[in-house]
Protein backbone atom coordinates (compact mmCIF):
# COMPACT_ATOMS: atom_id res chain seq x y z
CA UNK A 1 0.00 0.00 0.00
CA UNK A 2 3.14 2.83 1.03
CA UNK A 3 4.30 1.40 -2.14
CA UNK A 4 1.41 2.32 -4.34
CA UNK A 5 1.14 5.61 -2.57
CA UNK A 6 4.88 6.50 -2.98
CA UNK A 7 4.71 5.56 -6.38
CA UNK A 8 1.29 7.50 -6.98
CA UNK A 9 3.62 10.63 -5.12
CA UNK A 10 6.49 10.46 -7.47
CA UNK A 11 4.22 10.92 -10.60
CA UNK A 12 2.24 13.83 -9.08
CA UNK A 13 5.57 15.10 -8.36
CA UNK A 14 7.11 14.65 -12.04
CA UNK A 15 3.84 16.35 -13.33
CA UNK A 16 4.19 19.22 -11.28
CA UNK A 17 7.98 19.53 -11.91
CA UNK A 18 7.11 19.38 -16.04
CA UNK A 19 5.18 22.12 -15.81
CA UNK A 20 7.54 24.25 -13.21
CA UNK A 21 10.18 23.67 -16.53
CA UNK A 22 7.54 25.21 -19.24
CA UNK A 23 6.68 27.88 -16.76
CA UNK A 24 10.10 28.96 -16.30
CA UNK A 25 10.23 29.43 -20.38
CA UNK A 26 7.47 32.06 -20.08
CA UNK A 27 9.32 34.29 -16.96
CA UNK A 28 12.16 34.68 -19.43
CA UNK A 29 9.78 35.56 -22.60
CA UNK A 30 7.96 38.31 -19.95
CA UNK A 31 11.68 39.49 -19.24
CA UNK A 32 12.35 40.18 -23.00
CA UNK A 33 8.10 41.53 -23.08
CA UNK A 34 9.18 43.95 -20.41
CA UNK A 35 11.92 45.53 -21.45
CA UNK A 36 10.46 45.54 -25.16
CA UNK A 37 6.64 47.02 -23.94
CA UNK A 38 9.07 49.84 -21.65
CA UNK A 39 11.36 50.66 -24.21
CA UNK A 40 14.12 49.33 -21.82
CA UNK A 41 16.66 48.18 -24.23
CA UNK A 42 17.93 50.16 -27.89
CA UNK A 43 15.95 48.58 -31.30
CA UNK A 44 18.74 47.33 -32.89
CA UNK A 45 19.25 44.64 -29.40
CA UNK A 46 16.82 41.86 -31.19
CA UNK A 47 19.48 41.55 -33.93
CA UNK A 48 22.32 41.55 -31.58
CA UNK A 49 20.93 38.79 -29.52
CA UNK A 50 19.78 36.78 -32.75
CA UNK A 51 23.37 36.95 -34.44
CA UNK A 52 25.35 35.94 -30.98
CA UNK A 53 23.07 33.18 -31.01
CA UNK A 54 23.13 31.64 -34.35
CA UNK A 55 26.87 32.52 -34.68
CA UNK A 56 28.54 31.74 -31.46
CA UNK A 57 26.26 30.51 -28.64
CA UNK A 58 24.12 27.52 -30.86
CA UNK A 59 26.97 25.76 -32.27
CA UNK A 60 28.88 26.63 -29.49
CA UNK A 61 25.78 24.49 -26.76
CA UNK A 62 25.98 21.69 -29.83
CA UNK A 63 29.65 20.73 -29.21
CA UNK A 64 29.48 20.37 -25.55
CA UNK A 65 26.33 19.02 -25.45
CA UNK A 66 27.41 16.36 -28.15
CA UNK A 67 30.27 15.84 -27.09
CA UNK A 68 29.58 15.10 -23.09
CA UNK A 69 26.84 13.11 -23.58
CA UNK A 70 27.48 10.63 -26.74
CA UNK A 71 29.91 7.90 -26.77
CA UNK A 72 30.27 6.04 -30.26
CA UNK A 73 28.37 3.01 -29.15
CA UNK A 74 25.64 5.34 -28.70
CA UNK A 75 25.99 6.63 -31.80
CA UNK A 76 26.44 2.98 -33.72
CA UNK A 77 23.56 1.39 -31.45
CA UNK A 78 21.56 3.95 -32.48
CA UNK A 79 21.79 4.19 -36.28
CA UNK A 80 17.92 2.56 -37.03
CA UNK A 81 16.56 5.10 -34.44
CA UNK A 82 18.38 7.82 -36.27
CA UNK A 83 17.16 6.57 -39.11
CA UNK A 84 13.21 6.41 -38.92
CA UNK A 85 13.21 9.59 -36.58
CA UNK A 86 14.68 11.53 -39.29
CA UNK A 87 11.95 10.10 -42.00
CA UNK A 88 9.61 11.29 -39.12
CA UNK A 89 10.98 14.80 -39.43
CA UNK A 90 11.08 14.40 -43.30
CA UNK A 91 7.61 13.30 -43.63
CA UNK A 92 6.18 16.45 -41.08
CA UNK A 93 8.41 18.81 -43.16
CA UNK A 94 7.16 17.36 -46.64
CA UNK A 95 3.62 17.86 -45.24
CA UNK A 96 4.18 21.26 -43.81
CA UNK A 97 5.04 21.92 -47.46
CA UNK A 98 1.77 20.18 -48.68
CA UNK A 99 0.04 22.20 -46.25
CA UNK A 100 1.54 25.92 -46.80
CA UNK A 101 1.14 25.41 -50.39
CA UNK A 102 -3.03 24.70 -50.12
CA UNK A 103 -3.29 27.88 -47.76
CA UNK A 104 -0.84 29.93 -50.29
CA UNK A 105 0.96 31.53 -47.73
CA UNK A 106 3.43 34.26 -48.64
CA UNK A 107 7.21 33.30 -49.12
CA UNK A 108 8.51 34.44 -46.10
CA UNK A 109 5.86 33.10 -43.96
CA UNK A 110 5.47 29.66 -46.28
CA UNK A 111 9.40 29.45 -44.71
CA UNK A 112 9.11 29.77 -40.78
CA UNK A 113 5.51 27.74 -41.38
CA UNK A 114 7.41 24.36 -42.70
CA UNK A 115 9.94 25.02 -40.20
CA UNK A 116 7.75 25.71 -37.59
CA UNK A 117 5.89 22.51 -38.29
CA UNK A 118 8.99 20.22 -38.79
CA UNK A 119 10.60 20.77 -36.06
CA UNK A 120 10.32 21.05 -31.74
CA UNK A 121 11.85 21.91 -28.84
CA UNK A 122 13.62 19.10 -28.19
CA UNK A 123 16.74 20.06 -25.96
CA UNK A 124 15.44 23.24 -23.77
CA UNK A 125 12.12 21.53 -22.90
CA UNK A 126 12.54 18.27 -23.76
CA UNK A 127 15.81 17.65 -21.80
CA UNK A 128 13.95 18.90 -18.48
CA UNK A 129 10.83 16.98 -19.37
CA UNK A 130 12.33 13.75 -20.10
CA UNK A 131 15.19 13.64 -17.20
CA UNK A 132 11.69 14.40 -14.53
CA UNK A 133 9.76 11.94 -16.33
CA UNK A 134 11.71 8.92 -17.28
CA UNK A 135 14.87 9.71 -15.36
CA UNK A 136 18.35 9.71 -16.17
CA UNK A 137 17.77 6.06 -18.30
CA UNK A 138 15.47 8.11 -20.81
CA UNK A 139 18.61 10.38 -21.70
CA UNK A 140 20.01 8.35 -24.26
CA UNK A 141 16.88 8.11 -26.06
CA UNK A 142 16.02 11.84 -25.84
CA UNK A 143 19.36 12.76 -27.20
CA UNK A 144 19.09 10.83 -30.12
CA UNK A 145 16.18 12.53 -30.89
CA UNK A 146 17.71 15.72 -30.61
CA UNK A 147 20.81 14.68 -32.64
CA UNK A 148 18.83 14.15 -35.66
CA UNK A 149 16.53 17.65 -34.90
CA UNK A 150 19.94 19.86 -34.63
CA UNK A 151 21.31 18.05 -37.53
CA UNK A 152 18.16 18.36 -40.03
CA UNK A 153 17.35 21.89 -38.06
CA UNK A 154 20.67 23.38 -38.91
CA UNK A 155 20.39 22.14 -42.42
CA UNK A 156 17.19 22.23 -44.33
CA UNK A 157 15.66 24.29 -41.96
CA UNK A 158 17.93 26.60 -42.27
CA UNK A 159 18.61 26.40 -45.84
CA UNK A 160 14.78 26.58 -46.00
CA UNK A 161 14.81 30.10 -43.73
CA UNK A 162 17.68 31.51 -45.88
CA UNK A 163 16.17 30.65 -48.99
CA UNK A 164 13.33 32.44 -48.50
CA UNK A 165 15.44 35.85 -47.36
CA UNK A 166 15.89 38.58 -49.24
CA UNK A 167 19.40 38.76 -47.28
CA UNK A 168 20.57 35.34 -49.31
CA UNK A 169 21.23 34.33 -52.14
CA UNK A 170 18.25 32.20 -53.89
CA UNK A 171 20.56 29.35 -55.79
CA UNK A 172 21.70 26.51 -53.73
CA UNK A 173 25.08 26.79 -51.97
CA UNK A 174 26.65 24.38 -49.43
CA UNK A 175 27.95 27.15 -47.53
CA UNK A 176 24.13 27.49 -46.28
CA UNK A 177 23.94 23.91 -45.45
CA UNK A 178 26.82 24.05 -43.54
CA UNK A 179 25.59 26.66 -40.90
CA UNK A 180 27.53 27.70 -37.37
CA UNK A 181 25.31 24.88 -35.73
CA UNK A 182 25.67 21.88 -37.95
CA UNK A 183 29.10 22.92 -37.86
CA UNK A 184 29.15 22.26 -34.14
CA UNK A 185 27.13 19.56 -34.53
CA UNK A 186 29.66 17.37 -36.84
CA UNK A 187 32.56 19.15 -34.21
CA UNK A 188 30.60 17.36 -31.46
CA UNK A 189 30.16 14.27 -33.13
CA UNK A 190 33.34 13.93 -33.85
CA UNK A 191 34.76 14.12 -30.70
CA UNK A 192 32.60 11.57 -29.26
CA UNK A 193 33.04 8.93 -31.87
CA UNK A 194 37.07 9.56 -31.34
CA UNK A 195 36.47 9.80 -27.33
CA UNK A 196 38.36 12.92 -27.36
CA UNK A 197 37.92 16.08 -25.35
CA UNK A 198 38.38 19.67 -25.33
CA UNK A 199 41.08 21.22 -23.46
CA UNK A 200 39.49 22.36 -20.07
CA UNK A 201 40.23 26.11 -20.52
CA UNK A 202 38.25 25.62 -24.44
CA UNK A 203 35.74 23.04 -22.66
CA UNK A 204 34.72 25.63 -20.18
CA UNK A 205 34.39 29.00 -22.48
CA UNK A 206 32.41 26.38 -24.82
CA UNK A 207 30.04 25.58 -21.95
CA UNK A 208 29.17 29.49 -21.23
CA UNK A 209 28.87 30.57 -25.02
CA UNK A 210 26.56 27.88 -24.77
CA UNK A 211 24.67 28.87 -21.95
CA UNK A 212 23.59 32.13 -23.43
CA UNK A 213 21.72 29.97 -26.32
CA UNK A 214 18.30 29.82 -24.21
CA UNK A 215 18.21 32.85 -22.12
CA UNK A 216 19.06 35.16 -25.46
CA UNK A 217 16.67 32.76 -27.49
CA UNK A 218 13.60 33.12 -25.31
CA UNK A 219 14.42 37.27 -24.77
CA UNK A 220 14.26 37.88 -28.30
CA UNK A 221 10.81 35.74 -28.59
CA UNK A 222 9.44 37.68 -25.82
CA UNK A 223 10.60 41.19 -27.56
CA UNK A 224 8.90 39.83 -30.73
CA UNK A 225 5.55 39.17 -28.96
CA UNK A 226 5.48 42.49 -27.72
CA UNK A 227 5.66 44.13 -30.33
CA UNK A 228 3.16 41.87 -32.00
CA UNK A 229 0.54 42.65 -28.84
CA UNK A 230 1.00 46.54 -29.23
CA UNK A 231 -0.26 46.61 -33.37
CA UNK A 232 -3.53 44.76 -31.25
CA UNK A 233 -4.44 41.53 -29.83
CA UNK A 234 -3.32 39.25 -31.70
CA UNK A 235 -5.73 35.77 -33.36
CA UNK A 236 -5.47 32.58 -33.83
CA UNK A 237 -5.22 31.88 -37.40
CA UNK A 238 -5.94 28.49 -39.28
CA UNK A 239 -2.51 28.20 -40.44
CA UNK A 240 -1.77 28.56 -36.36
CA UNK A 241 -4.43 25.30 -35.34
CA UNK A 242 -2.70 23.12 -38.50
CA UNK A 243 0.96 23.65 -36.76
CA UNK A 244 -0.44 23.06 -33.44
CA UNK A 245 -1.97 19.60 -34.76
CA UNK A 246 1.53 19.17 -36.13
CA UNK A 247 3.34 19.73 -33.25
CA UNK A 248 0.59 17.83 -31.01
CA UNK A 249 -1.53 15.16 -32.69
CA UNK A 250 -0.04 14.57 -35.92
CA UNK A 251 4.02 13.92 -35.10
CA UNK A 252 3.49 11.70 -32.07
CA UNK A 253 1.10 9.45 -33.32
CA UNK A 254 3.26 9.14 -36.08
CA UNK A 255 6.46 8.66 -34.29
CA UNK A 256 4.33 5.74 -32.12
CA UNK A 257 3.19 3.89 -35.38
CA UNK A 258 7.22 4.07 -37.29
CA UNK A 259 8.59 2.99 -34.04
CA UNK A 260 5.79 0.12 -33.21
CA UNK A 261 6.09 -1.37 -36.63
CA UNK A 262 9.34 -1.09 -36.09
CA UNK A 263 9.56 -3.24 -33.07
CA UNK A 264 10.15 -0.50 -30.58
CA UNK A 265 8.25 -0.97 -27.23
CA UNK A 266 9.10 0.42 -23.73
CA UNK A 267 11.02 2.92 -22.46
CA UNK A 268 12.67 4.39 -25.89
CA UNK A 269 8.91 4.31 -27.26
CA UNK A 270 8.10 6.71 -24.53
CA UNK A 271 10.76 9.27 -24.73
CA UNK A 272 9.83 9.26 -28.69
CA UNK A 273 6.41 10.14 -28.09
CA UNK A 274 6.88 12.72 -25.61
CA UNK A 275 9.51 14.03 -27.50
CA UNK A 276 7.79 14.30 -30.35
CA UNK A 277 5.17 16.01 -28.17
CA UNK A 278 7.20 19.73 -27.35
CA UNK A 279 6.27 22.40 -29.08
CA UNK A 280 8.41 24.71 -31.70
CA UNK A 281 11.73 24.72 -31.86
CA UNK A 282 12.97 27.76 -30.30
CA UNK A 283 15.56 28.49 -32.59
CA UNK A 284 13.00 29.24 -35.52
CA UNK A 285 12.03 32.24 -34.56
CA UNK A 286 15.81 33.19 -33.91
CA UNK A 287 16.58 32.12 -37.15
CA UNK A 288 13.59 33.98 -38.48
CA UNK A 289 14.40 37.27 -36.85
CA UNK A 290 18.33 36.79 -38.16
CA UNK A 291 16.96 36.66 -41.84
CA UNK A 292 14.41 39.06 -41.70
CA UNK A 293 11.49 36.43 -41.94
CA UNK A 294 8.62 36.91 -40.08
CA UNK A 295 10.33 37.07 -36.84
CA UNK A 296 6.86 38.07 -34.84
CA UNK A 297 4.83 35.04 -36.81
CA UNK A 298 7.75 32.78 -35.82
CA UNK A 299 7.70 33.72 -32.03
CA UNK A 300 3.77 33.96 -31.57
CA UNK A 301 4.01 30.19 -33.07
CA UNK A 302 7.00 29.47 -30.78
CA UNK A 303 5.13 30.94 -27.84
CA UNK A 304 1.33 29.68 -28.45
CA UNK A 305 3.01 25.80 -28.43
CA UNK A 306 4.90 26.68 -25.85
CA UNK A 307 1.92 27.77 -23.68
CA UNK A 308 -0.47 24.79 -25.11
CA UNK A 309 2.23 22.33 -24.15
CA UNK A 310 1.42 23.54 -20.37
CA UNK A 311 -1.38 21.26 -20.99
CA UNK A 312 -0.32 18.34 -23.25
CA UNK A 313 2.75 17.77 -21.52
CA UNK A 314 1.01 16.83 -18.28
CA UNK A 315 -1.53 14.60 -20.33
CA UNK A 316 1.06 13.45 -22.42
CA UNK A 317 3.16 12.39 -19.61
CA UNK A 318 0.20 10.78 -17.29
CA UNK A 319 -0.92 8.53 -20.47
CA UNK A 320 3.00 7.33 -20.89
CA UNK A 321 3.58 6.44 -17.45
Amino acid sequence: MLDIIESDLCEVKALLNGIISVLVVFVILGVGFYFTKKEKWPENTNKVFSTTVVKIAAPALAIVSIENRFTPEMLRAAFWNLLAIAASLFFMYFLGKLLASLLKLSPKKRAVFETTFTFNNSMFIGLPINRIVFGAEGLPYLFTFYLVTIVMFWSLGAYTLSKASDMAEKSFSVKKIFSPGLVGVLIGCALAELRWHLPLVLETSLTYLGELCVPLSLLVIGSNLARSFSMGKPKITFDQVLIMAGKFVIHPLLVWGVFSLLGVQGLPLKVFILTASLPCHAQTAIMAEYYDLEGQYASNLVSLSTLISLVTIPIYAGVLL
